[in-house]
């Protein structure tokens, strides 16, 4: 129950006073924030989880205050639920929701009971941000259940470490030295032609100075300018043969000799 002493003392008094209902009982306050215990400070102390600026609810009958209680938030969904003292009765309060100017410090997880009792928290001026309506029915406790309404900042504490040393970078790989931009690759100087060169393929082989196409010039002899057809012709050829040489062969009549007769005949 968070309830500073004067404000408790207050609702005990207002609440025995008030007519017939029977006994104040503790009432919850249900849709709390849960706000986790956290970290601080390089020595990573242990923090207990609250709203970095509390909700303070009042509770009003009319104008006059029933009670007034400093929500803080849940360090978990396991934590008990806040409460507040609300009586047993048929009555209708007004709920009037503000939030505390001031930060709510951070506390260690773990408190003694001097230190808990010797910090006390001030809220400071409060704004209210919204009103609501409790209509609470004798014997019925549900209906003394609060419906927590978020305030306007919601966030909780969370953990402030020192920024973690920057990792040391890897050793850089040394890169390969670039190709010469000059040299060609292998695959291109393999078996290719001389570069300044103008033969065309059909030219690989030829014979140095060969202006000639291959069909024409191939094997044909030195000086060679006649037909083929004067190939292997005798010397002198077109002269009568002679009958020299001829083997006994009769030399044969001349034109002007063929119609004479014999002599002697």
């Amino acid at each position: 129950m968070n309830l500073r002493p004067g404000a408790r003392a207050l609702a005990l008094l207002l609440l025995s006073s008030a007519a017939c209902g029977g006994p104040p009982t503790p009432s919850p306050v249900e849709g709390e924030p849960i706000c986790p215990d956290f970290e601080i400070g390089a020595t990573r102390a242990p923090m207990r989880g609250s709203l970095r600026f509390p909700v303070a609810l009042t509770v009003r009958s009319g104008k006059d205050p029933i009670t007034r209680a400093t929500l803080t938030g849940r360090r978990s969904k396991d934590d008990p639920v806040s409460r507040i003292l609300l009586a047993d009765e048929d009555a209708e309060y007004e709920l009037e929701w503000a939030q505390c100017e001031n930060e709510r410090a951070p506390r260690a997880r773990t408190l003694s009971r001097e230190s808990k009792d010797a910090a006390e928290y001030a809220c400071g001026n409060a704004t209210v941000y919204k009103t609501d309506k409790l209509v609470t029915r004798k014997g019925d406790a549900a209906s003394r259940t609060v419906r927590f309404a978020a305030p306007p900042k919601p966030e909780c504490w969370e953990s402030e470490l020192p920024a973690a040393a920057p990792a040391p970078s890897p050793a850089a790989v040394a890169e390969p030295a670039p190709a010469d931009a000059s040299a060609e690759p292998a695959a291109a100087d393999g078996g290719a032609a001389d570069a300044g060169t103008g033969a065309t393929p059909a030219d690989a082989g030829a014979p140095r100075g060969a202006g000639a196409t291959p069909t024409t010039d191939a094997g044909a002899p030195r000086g060679a300018g006649a037909t083929p057809t004067d190939a292997g012709v005798p010397r002198g050829a077109g002269a009568a043969p002679r009958d020299g040489g001829a083997g006994g062969a009769p030399k044969p009549p001349s034109a002007v000799d063929a119609g004479a007769p014999p002599q002697g005949s």
